[in-house]
């Protein structure tokens, strides 16, 4: 009985490392040297094929066909492409062409190009959710007036460090917002409602660098129109995404939203839809524009009455936008259909009809703090 024991325990010696380099093998595991890590993907749509552009971050003594190097020696980035009937082709295409494997395991932003934008968003996303190494943390910019290999390519020209100047960018969204809202997590959950447009922040490129503008609006997944920088603040307020936010008032002072809480409620009555906005927020006073002593708790009173003002007219651009295009940037689709489960399936099918239609009211609260001062006027 002890032999058998012995050498059940000596057959298991001898089958472990086996079993376990089996595996190694079937995880198909590589050295980092091996792998050339995208850090950033361009998608764009270019004589009836989709293109892929690949900024990575190369394994010593690796290389692609045809590929562009970024001065800057050791750990520069480098450029690789390729092309195919399908993004999914295309980036099969990439991956032929560069000698070492790549992966998008470390790819921290995408961009869409215009053409590839107005084609459609779908078929530039869907390939991506379906890799499994795909970070959903992983942003989504729109490149307006250009491809996203230009848009790449000029950062070179202008000796950028491509990746670095997106990650401070993020960084720089997070500063004004509570989130980043543009995460490849976020904007798939947006496309499951149909009703409602999908809002991607849109770059613009210059010699000086990259500018975050507003939003890209998409419907049915196709790139309509973009909106100004105003508009998308009003956006941005609905979201409850504001974190800090500039207000001027002319000749008076010049004022800093350090908090914000939006709250929207939806009702149904006889098919009229009523949509309340609910806005709190505070502000810091940073700049003086006027002899007057608006720290007086009448000129504070006032004051709060114009930035509340202020901040009205930032929600309203787009509302109006809203009704003039008849286009849902305010996800109001699903807003709706969460207060008012049963009251949706009665609207759902013309629910663009009414949506010009929609009465908006605004309870707007907020509060003045008075900045620190090192001296006296």
């Amino acid at each position: 009985m002890k032999g058998f024991k012995l050498k059940k325990a000596l057959l298991l010696l001898v089958l472990l490392p086996a079993f376990m380099t089996a595996c190694t093998f079937d995880m198909n595991r590589r050295e980092i040297d091996e792998i050339d890590m995208v850090l950033v993907l361009g998608i764009d749509y270019k004589n009836g094929q989709y293109q892929l552009t690949a900024l990575y971050s190369p394994g010593s003594g690796s290389g692609s066909e045809g590929g562009e190097k970024q001065d800057g020696g050791e750990g520069s980035e480098e450029l690789a492409s390729g092309s195919g009937k399908s993004a999914y082709l295309a980036l099969q295409d990439l991956k032929e062409r560069n000698k070492k494997a790549l992966t998008l395991a470390q790819t921290g932003t995408f961009l869409i190009g215009e053409e590839a934008a107005k084609r459609g968003l779908w078929p530039c996303i869907d390939f991506l959710q379906r890799d499994e190494t795909i970070k959903m943390e992983s942003l989504i910019f729109i490149t307006k007036g250009m491809s996203a290999e230009d848009f790449i390519k000029l950062g070179q020209e202008n000796k950028k460090t491509i990746h670095e100047d997106l990650e401070a960018i993020k960084q720089k969204q997070l500063e004004a917002l509570t989130r980043n809202d543009n995460t490849m997590v976020n904007i798939l959950n947006d496309c499951r409602q149909s009703l409602s447009c999908v809002m991607i922040p849109y770059m613009t490129a210059d010699d000086s660098g990259y500018k975050v503008e507003g939003y890209a609006v998409f419907n049915n997944y196709i790139l309509r129109d973009y909106l100004d920088s105003e508009t998308s603040d009003g956006v941005n307020f609905f979201r409850n995404l504001v974190r800090s936010y500039d207000i001027f008032i002319e000749n008076k002072a010049g004022l800093l939203i350090t908090y914000t809480k939006t709250k929207i409620e939806a009702d149904l009555s006889e098919k009229a839809i009523n949509v309340k906005v609910k806005l709190d927020f505070e502000s810091m006073i940073k700049e003086v524009l006027t002899e007057e002593d608006i720290f007086s708790p009448q000129q504070l009173q006032k004051l709060t009455l114009e930035q509340n003002k202020y901040i009205e007219g930032i929600l309203e651009k787009p509302v109006k936008y809203l009704i003039e295009k008849g286009l849902d940037i305010l996800n109001l689709a699903r807003v709706v259909e969460n207060q008012n489960v049963a009251g949706w399936k009665d609207i759902e099918g013309s629910w663009s009809e009414l949506l010009p239609y929609i009465n908006y009211s605004y309870e707007i609260k907020s509060k003045v703090s008075k900045a620190f001062m090192l001296g006296v006027r």
